[in-house]
C-alpha cells in the first residue's frame, strides 16, 4: 500500500521530505519555547512564593517594596536575572481621582512620587476610564464606592489583572450600597488589595520595620517618656458604634478613669480627619486604638498614626492577639483581651501611670525597630501604587477568584464582643 504522507514518485519523495524536516524544526522550535517559558515562570513563581514567605514571618518587614525580593534578583545567581523592560499602565476605575487624592497627595495639595520608596517605577497611572481601559495592565475597583457588578467595564483584556481594593475590615467592605456581597463578585477579580498580608497586592497601615547597624548607633539612650507626657488617656472618634462593643467598653473604662474624648463621639474637639492631624494626642500617656471591627489583621492608623507616631502607648481592640504579636513591635502595646473586665485595665493604666520605669519599658522596642506609617493619611506616604507596580513586575502566576467568600468574608475573618460588660 502506498504510504498516504510522502508519494512515491521521486520529486514528490524530495516535497516530503523537506516537509517533514519543516514540521520537525516547527516542532522543536515550540518545544524550546514552551521550555524556555516554564523555566521561566518557575523562576517568577519561586521568587513571588519567597516574598510572600517573607511577607508573613513574625516582626518581618513584611510590606517593604519587595526588599527581600530585591535580595533575590540582584544575588549572583544567574536563574535570577531578570530585566525590567516593559512599561505597566494602572487604571483606576470611576474612582481615580478620589483616590489619587490619597495615593499620590496623601490628601494634601502637593502631588508625590509614589516611587520613592518603591523597588521599581516602570508603571504609570490612568483614570480615562475608557480610553485607559483598552491600554492598561491592571484595573483597581474600589469597592466601597462600587455599585454592583453591571457597573464594572464591560470586558477584560486576557493579559489584564482586576484588582478589588479596600481598606475597610469584612463588616463594612461596601459603603455605597448594601445590595450586593462577595459572592457577586466572583469570577471577576485576580488579585486583591487590602491591609492584610495575605492579599495579592498588601497594603498595610503601618510596618514594624527592623533597624540596621548604622541606626541602631545613632541611639545613645532613651528619653523619659513618662516625663514628657502631662496627659492620661485619650481617644479619637467619628463612628460612635462597633459590633465588637468598643464604645460601650470605653463608657465602662470612664467609671474607674479620666478618659478624654474627641470628634464626634465626645465632647472635645480635634480637627481634620484623614487630611489634619491632632497633635494635642501627643501629650497623653496612653490612646485607645480601638477598632469598629475584631477581624484578622484589622490594625489602622488609630494603632499606628495616633499610638505610635504620637509616641503614646496605644490600648488596643480589633485583630486577634496573635496578629499583634506579629506585626507590632514586641512590648508596645497593650491589648484589652490580656483584661478580664474594664476595671481591671483601668488599675493597671494607674500602675504604669504611677511607674515611670514600668511605663517606658513599652517603649524599648525603639532600640530595636522603627516604625513606618504608610497609608496616606495626615500627609504620610502611600505606596499603593508601588505595590501594584511591583506585582506586576513579579507576580507572573495566573488567578482568578471565583469565590471571593473564601478570602473574605465577615462570618469567618472577624468576632463580635470578645469580653462582657
Amino acid at each position: 500500500m502506498p504510504n498516504r504522507l510522502c508519494p512515491t514518485t521521486l520529486s514528490r519523495m524530495w516535497n516530503c521530505v523537506f516537509m517533514v524536516l519543516l514540521i520537525s524544526a516547527g516542532v522543536s522550535l515550540i518545544i524550546y519555547h514552551l521550555m524556555e517559558y516554564s523555566q521561566n515562570k518557575s523562576v517568577f513563581s519561586r521568587q513571588y512564593f519567597h516574598f510572600m514567605q517573607n511577607l508573613n514571618n513574625s516582626q518581618q518587614d513584611y510590606g517593604s517594596p519587595l526588599k527581600y525580593f530585591n535580595k533575590v534578583l540582584n544575588s549572583n545567581d544567574s536563574d535570577n536575572d531578570v530585566s525590567y523592560t516593559k512599561n505597566y499602565t494602572i487604571l483606576f476605575w470611576e474612582h481615580g481621582k478620589r483616590m489619587l487624592r490619597r495615593f499620590l497627595r496623601s490628601y494634601g495639595k502637593v502631588e508625590h512620587d509614589p516611587f520613592e520608596f518603591c523597588s521599581v517605577r516602570n508603571c504609570r497611572v490612568q483614570i480615562d476610564d475608557m480610553n485607559g481601559l483598552n491600554v492598561s495592565d491592571a484595573v483597581v475597583f474600589h469597592l466601597h464606592r462600587t455599585q454592583g457588578p453591571d457597573t464594572l467595564p464591560p470586558y477584560r483584556l486576557p493579559h489584564q489583572r482586576w484588582i478589588f481594593f479596600t481598606d475597610e475590615s469584612p463588616l463594612h467592605t461596601f459603603l455605597v450600597t448594601k445590595k450586593f456581597t462577595m459572592k457577586d463578585y466572583n469570577g471577576y477579580f485576580n488579585w486583591s488589595m487590602t491591609y492584610r498580608s495575605d492579599s495579592d497586592v498588601p497594603v498595610p497601615y503601618g510596618r514594624t520595620v527592623p533597624l540596621n547597624k548604622a541606626e541602631k548607633a545613632k541611639i545613645n539612650s532613651l528619653p523619659d517618656y513618662a516625663k514628657l507626657k502631662s496627659r492620661l488617656v485619650a481617644v479619637l472618634g467619628s463612628n460612635c458604634g462597633g459590633i465588637n462593643k468598643r464604645w460601650q467598653y470605653i463608657h465602662s473604662l470612664e467609671k474607674y478613669l479620666k478618659v478624654d474624648i474627641y470628634g464626634h463621639c465626645g465632647k472635645l474637639k480635634c480637627p481634620g480627619h484623614f487630611t489634619t492631624d491632632c497633635p494635642i494626642l501627643k501629650e497623653y500617656k496612653f490612646y485607645l486604638a480601638f477598632e469598629n471591627s475584631n477581624c484578622k489583621e484589622y490594625i489602622t492608623e488609630k494603632m499606628w498614626w495616633n499610638g505610635f507616631h504620637k509616641e503614646s502607648v496605644p490600648v488596643v481592640m480589633g485583630g486577634d492577639k496573635e496578629d499583634y504579636k506579629r506585626l507590632c513591635p514586641p512590648g508596645s502595646y497593650i491589648h484589652v483581651e490580656d483584661f478580664d473586665s474594664p476595671q481591671e485595665l483601668a488599675n493597671y493604666i494607674k500602675f504604669l501611670d504611677e511607674n515611670n520605669t514600668a511605663y517606658n519599658k513599652y517603649f524599648e522596642w525603639k532600640k530595636n525597630y522603627k516604625v513606618l506609617n504608610e497609608h496616606g493619611y495626615f500627609g504620610s506616604p502611600s505606596l499603593h501604587i508601588c505595590h501594584i507596580c511591583e506585582a506586576l513586575n513579579f507576580n507572573k502566576s495566573p488567578k482568578t477568584y471565583y469565590h471571593l467568600e473564601d478570602f473574605w468574608n465577615k462570618n469567618t475573618d472577624c468576632r463580635g464582643s470578645v469580653l462582657p460588660l
